[in-house]
């Protein structure tokens, strides 16, 4: 369950500065040598040695071959494999094959099987389609973790594991009976007494009360004649992450006891998980990135950008066990197959947000199965082609420079506050509201392509570093986070927060106080009302100084000022539209705290709007751009010590000019730099500062 922020929790450096502990820079590949004949396999080893393959990830999906019966452990071909890529420098990192148990184990197991809301059963022939919550297959996935780590614990050519794979990426909710079972002991060991439980959940609403935790059913979204209870939907949120973590904690006790040396990930990162609790017992968190999902198209490089923020946000450095190498699709999609150079630039896209570690799924694209046309850095026919030819560009630069950049994290200082339970929440009743994802992709893609060094951050974590911080829509009140925001401002931070934040509880009920209730003393404001703005109703506009709009979106809130000032009114165009009661009243607020800064915006951010918010923001808080350039250029600076890299990335098909630049040496190619670059199409060039 993600809990309010413990102000003293945060480890020192900040979480997100974390590096990892990885002793070299990892570069590979997924590797199935289950799927293919040896006569396949002959030349491989050979052809990742020449590309600069010093890692594969193996066996994630391969427990019908690890124990084709019961207790009948056959470890031969993986031996065999790991083995082989050894005497080429080549370690593996192992998987848990917990997502598709074998057929002999589940085929009298019906109970074992997921149910999805409408009360259907999953059979075999998948993946992720036994239930992660029932007992009996949780034992089976200790037995099998616990066989092979036992197996490899002194094999030395066994670096690391991962667990499972990609949790919650095809389902989040499973409604079988030990799930229902599971949620009711969940909440009684959360709640004590079915007493507390209905006061908390609000349950005399609709007659909802329970005499007895056994009564309360998993609430079956689309499926309930009315809306269902906000409170009983966010436990149940709660309840989701909590127990995925459970199940992979027995996974990680038993890699530790068996092999201490060994580092753990996951590779994420997916919905209904609290990353923040899920990563804390992980080594570094990892993420699997596909652009081709967004496009390929120049402008959608921050959806990129913002996944690998997914997981550094809560792990600091991290890893990419799986990056797009081709076009990849299923049933009836395909992506667009990306241009020459375009694989390489979003390999390093990861690495300039601080990966450490970049494999590209898949070695070889497979001829069987769901996958057949995800495509590898092989084609199906074992021809290398231009994909392996940039595969290999990656791996002969990462040897040169992965070394110098190993350890380093991205520089941060602008933060935007996101957190799993603030999520949650609003989801569990949006009432047409933005919410607070919606806005952080507009604030995160806005600064991004303004060069600004920002990046997600998490309410838990230290906020040290921080010059701005911006807090979206945060529902729940949170006394500790307070006192870290006061902290924060009066220290000389900059700090916005948008409309609706500190409105309910902690258990989602809505506060009994004026908004935004424990805030107020350091935003200097209570809101008087608000309310909706009709969509595509432009002359609903916040009028600022010299006669500068800036455009509101989605809802309005009329301030009231307890010691802040005005920034802007409301100016609603018009006579006679609505809400024309606002006019000329405070919709934007400013409050002077110690040496910092408290804004409060009565409205909503979108891609229209955030560009004036940070113009504001920076004009009282100053943070100079990376560089000069086109904003399809895209700047990060990753640092470690007294290092500092600069990340350029030209995400279009022409030549780019970057100015403005500080000294230093281009460590690709070994040249010094002096206040401006080109950047060829796709062109990445990493400059170590002086």
């Amino acid at each position: 369950m993600s809990t309010p922020t413990d102000a003293n929790s945060f480890p020192t450096p900040p979480r997100h500065q974390r590096p990892t502990t990885l002793k070299k820079f990892l570069f590979g590949a997924p590797y199935y040598p289950e799927h293919w004949q040896a006569e396949d396999r002959k030349l491989d080893g050979e052809r990742m040695r020449n590309a600069g393959v010093n890692v594969v990830r193996m066996a994630e999906f391969a427990w019908d071959v690890i124990e084709p019966s019961r207790e009948n452990f056959d470890f031969t071909l993986f031996d065999e494999t790991i083995a082989t890529l050894g005497k080429q420098g080549i370690e593996t990192i192992l998987c848990t094959p917990t997502a598709t148990p074998p057929r002999w184990l589940t085929a009298d197991k019906p109970d074992w099987m997921r149910v999805t809301s409408e009360g259907v059963r999953m059979e075999h022939g998948n993946r992720q389609h036994t239930c992660t919550n029932n007992p009996a297959f949780r034992a089976e996935s200790r037995r099998i973790t616990r066989a092979m780590a036992e197996h490899y614990r002194d094999n030395s050519l066994v670096t690391g594991w991962q667990t499972d794979n990609e949790f919650h990426c095809h389902y989040t909710a499973c409604y079988c009976p030990s799930c229902r079972s599971g949620f009711q002991h969940w909440l009684e060991q959360k709640y004590g007494n079915i007493e507390t439980l209905n006061e908390k959940w609000g349950n005399r609403f609709w007659a909802q009360t329970y005499d007895q935790f056994d009564q309360i059913e998993l609430p079956r979204h689309g499926l309930y004649p009315a809306p269902g209870n906000p409170s009983h939907e966010l436990d149940h949120s709660r309840y989701l992450s909590a127990s995925i973590t459970a199940f992979q904690a027995e996974q990680v006790a038993i890699l530790r006891e068996v092999n201490p040396t060994w580092w753990i990930t996951h590779n994420g990162v997916f919905d209904k998980i609290d990353h923040w609790t899920f990563s804390e017992d992980l080594d570094f968190y990892a993420v699997d990135v596909y652009p081709g999902f967004a496009g390929v198209t120049a402008d959608s490089y921050t959806w990129g950008a913002l996944k690998h923020e997914s997981c550094r946000y809560v792990s600091g450095g991290y890893i990419v066990p799986e990056q797009s190498t081709g076009p990849g699709g299923q049933l009836e999609y395909m992506h667009m197959t990306c241009e020459p150079g375009q694989m390489r630039l979003w390999a390093w896209q990861g690495i300039a947000h601080g990966a450490d570690g970049i494999l590209h799924f898949r070695w070889r694209t497979c001829r069987f199965g769901a996958e057949i046309y995800w495509n590898g850095v092989l084609d199906h026919d074992n021809v290398p082609r231009r994909r392996y030819e940039e595969f290999a560009q990656e791996g002969q630069e990462l040897q040169k420079v992965g070394s110098q950049l190993l350890g380093s994290v991205k520089e941060v200082k602008i933060g935007l506050l996101c957190n799993y339970d603030s999520e949650e929440m609003f989801a569990s009743q949006t009432n047409g509201f933005p919410g607070p994802e919606d806005q952080i992709k507009a604030l995160f893609s806005t600064a991004t392509r303004r060069h600004l060094p920002v990046g997600l951050l998490d309410p838990r974590d230290s906020f040290d570093g921080m010059e701005i911080i911006i807090m979206p829509t945060q529902l729940a009140e949170d006394p500790a986070l307070t006192l870290k925001l006061e902290d924060f401002v009066s220290k000389g931070g900059c700090l916005l927060v948008t409309a609706r934040s500190y409105t309910r509880s902690v258990d989602n009920h809505v506060l009994p106080l004026t908004s935004p209730a424990g805030l107020s003393p350091l935003l200097g404001i209570k809101r008087e009302e608000e309310g909706r703005l009709i969509s595509g109703m432009d002359t609903f506009q916040l009028e600022g100084c010299e006669n500068t709009t800036i455009p509101a979106f989605g809802g309005y809130e009329i301030l009231n000022l307890e010691g802040a000032r005005t920034v802007a009114t409301w100016q609603v165009g018009k006579p006679g539209r609505h809400p024309h009661y606002a006019q000329g009243k405070c919709g934007f607020s400013h409050n002077q705290v110690g040496s910092g800064h408290a804004f409060y915006l009565g409205s909503y951010i979108n891609a229209e709007n955030a560009g004036a918010l940070y113009d504001i923001l920076l004009a009282t808080k100053p943070i100079t751009p990376l560089a000069t350039a086109n904003e399809l250029v895209e700047m990060s600076i990753r640092h470690r010590d007294d290092r500092r890299f600069l990340f350029l990335l030209n995400h279009t098909l022409e030549t780019q000019i970057v100015s403005d630049l500080p000294s230093g040496t281009e460590i690709l190619k070994d040249c010094p730099v002096q206040d401006q670059v080109t950047l060829e199409p796709f062109g990445v060039q990493v400059i170590a500062l002086d």
